[in-house]
């Protein structure tokens, strides 16, 4: 699992995190490259959402630097029953859930989802993969063919499975390239946030 799993005495249990990231073929670059110029002039600001779940407050903290560069709206997923603060009960709790293939009920509505072009979609690994919140609300709501840009928080995991599930829960979408970092590390990413942006073409200067 991830986070809030950043203690270094809990690595041991972790050891499930070491899922590997397949990489972008390089013979893709140039038409990636000409895909994020076509789009990324619309966009910015009011049609982005910034979507994510965040616990120990990590994923919190990268989405709001996004925000904080590019604008858009920002809305927290949130469960109907709030995961545990103990780190053993949240740790149980998420495995449980995977496990069962289970779907939390959750608290988060989006009324407005024909607004947005771009959703970002930010999480913590855990367990491999997206928290399940995440596959109740993909559920729930079509994106259709917008465009999906992940981030994530780990440690040491980076996205695990994550995409691959965003696939297929997003099956028409258009998932572009995400960006991890170890949520230890998450509160002096901002450099590399922006970096991460200005690849895809929605940062200048």
């Amino acid at each position: 699992m991830k986070q809030p799993i950043v203690s270094a005495r809990h690595f041991s249990r972790r050891n499930f995190l070491k899922y590997a990231v397949a990489g972008t073929l390089a013979a893709h670059a140039a038409a990636f490259a000409n895909v994020t110029t076509a789009w990324s002039a619309d966009a910015k600001g009011g049609n982005m959402l910034i979507l994510y779940f965040s616990h120990s407050g990590n994923t919190r903290k990268v989405a709001e630097q996004i925000h904080g560069s590019i604008g858009g709206d920002m809305l927290e997923l949130k469960t109907v029953v709030p995961y545990p603060q103990d780190y053993d009960s949240v740790v149980d709790q998420a495995q449980r859930e995977q496990k069962n293939n289970a779907r939390p009920r959750i608290a988060t509505e989006i009324p407005n989802l024909e607004k947005y072009d771009v959703i970002f979609i930010g999480f913590p690994n855990w367990w491999g993969s997206m928290p399940m919140p995440f596959f109740t609300l993909l559920e729930k709501y079509d994106v259709g063919d917008r465009t999906i840009i992940p981030f994530c928080t780990h440690e040491g995991s980076r996205f695990g499975r994550s995409e691959q599930d965003l696939r297929r829960l997003c099956p028409r979408a258009r998932l572009l390239k995400g960006f991890e970092t170890r949520g230890s590390r998450a509160a002096g990413a901002q450099k590399s946030v922006d970096a991460w942006l200005r690849g895809l073409g929605l940062l200048t200067g």
